[in-house]
């Protein structure tokens, strides 16, 4: 498959690689195609195992007692990493606990991953299923040892036997190459092609499995930002369970920063994604001093994107936003609108900034009480 790598499986106190601790290691490494080094130990993660991971993995609190910690067997680990790439099932999730696990003791983990969940996807997209289970029961493969690291490394092994007599060394070597020249830290169970998404400004939306949002963010360039949170799934729990729930993602393209921001706000508050964090309204209120209206009538801030040639008009009145157009039947529709609209602290704080410094940025401030015909003319 690959000239030099290591298959590897962690069995862990939970799922949170900054708290929970790693309970048994696994590994086999593999050099042109022969196994030259096998190597599993447990270890004493120093806390406690709750009762469902012990029912889950078999390992007990008595079992890792007398165990070497981590710190003893870090070196033994590192040595049989050298050189290679490391390959696990869901590789984020095992690279994460080792990353994590270094840390403490000051050594950095520089290694490069391949993950089988995503070349699984790769050399099988007619199946829907990819964990390790699905697998087995797919491929007919069998152990006794589920869940624990030797069995579940022995799982991956034969799954690549057997890929490697269905499709050709070839074809599994190729497929396996171009995983590892792609970002690793992608999830193995994302559907959405990272490189589809535009490196743009806009707005980002992360979806589970269901139809309501898991997060909404917003970016001048939204690739970069998406391919940062599965770079920090391997540090932050919040983002690794985020990570471990997304399938897909949507976006929306603006004209330029300010268009993000107010829609991400709108659909924020909209949809309520689980993990957007809800502003206090009524305490932030209390403590904001809001002030006058400072013009007369309906001011709309002009956004343009020389890149995408698109223009886009966002509309005020009393620090509250009406709409935002792009061509002059929205525009006229939105100036003789009389809806009373909601106020929002979030646009109160994004026009104090702009409407204090007009000019400043890719956009312009336009007083319609001098100035609607104008702008009806020059879109």
């Amino acid at each position: 498959m690959l000239p030099c790598y290591v298959l590897l499986d962690l069995e862990t106190t939970g799922g949170n690689p900054v708290h929970d601790r790693i309970t048994e290691i696994a590994a086999v490494r593999i050099e042109n195609g022969q196994e030259v080094a096998r190597w599993s130990t447990l270890v004493n993660p120093g806390c406690s195992i709750s009762p469902f991971i012990q029912h889950l993995t078999g390992i007990s609190n008595a079992m890792v007692r007398g165990a070497p910690g981590f710190e003893t067997v870090a070196q033994h680990l590192l040595a049989l990493l050298d050189g290679a790439v490391l390959v696990a099932h869901n590789v984020r999730f095992d690279h994460g606990f080792l990353l994590n696990e270094l840390a403490r003791l000051d050594v950095a983990l520089r290694v490069k991953t391949l993950c089988t969940v995503r070349l699984s996807r790769l050399l099988y997209p007619q199946h829907k299923g990819h964990g390790l289970d699905a697998i087995m029961q797919r491929h007919g493969i069998r152990t006794l040892e589920r869940h624990r690291a030797m069995g579940d490394v022995e799982v991956m092994q034969a799954w690549l036997q057997i890929a490697r007599q269905e499709h050709g060394t070839a074809l599994l070597g190729q497929q396996a190459l171009a995983l590892l020249q792609s970002s690793a830290t992608l999830p193995p169970q994302l559907e959405t092609r990272v490189a589809d998404i535009p490196e743009s400004v806009g707005v980002y939306i992360f979806y589970g499995e269901g139809p309501l949002p898991l997060y909404i963010g917003k970016s001048i360039n939204l690739r970069s930002r998406v391919l940062a949170h599965f770079q920090a799934a391997s540090r932050a729990p919040r983002e690794m369970r985020m990570a471990q729930e997304i399938r897909r993602i949507e976006w929306l393209e603006t004209a330029g920063e300010i268009g993000a921001l107010l829609l991400a706000a709108r659909l924020v508050k909209e949809k309520q994604p689980a993990y957007n964090r809800q502003p206090r309204l009524q305490l932030a209120l209390a403590q904001q001093k809001l002030l006058v209206w400072p013009y007369p009538g309906k001011v709309g801030l002009r956004e343009y994107n020389a890149r995408s040639e698109r223009t886009d008009i966002h509309i005020f009145d009393q620090w509250c936003h009406l709409a935002t157009v792009q061509d002059e039947a929205e525009l006229t529709d939105a100036l003789g609108s009389r809806s009373t609209p909601a106020f929002d602290l979030d646009t109160y704080r994004l026009l104090l900034k702009h409407i204090a410094a007009p000019g400043k940025g890719k956009f312009e401030l336009i007083d319609w009480t001098e100035k609607q015909q104008q702008t009806l003319n020059s879109l």
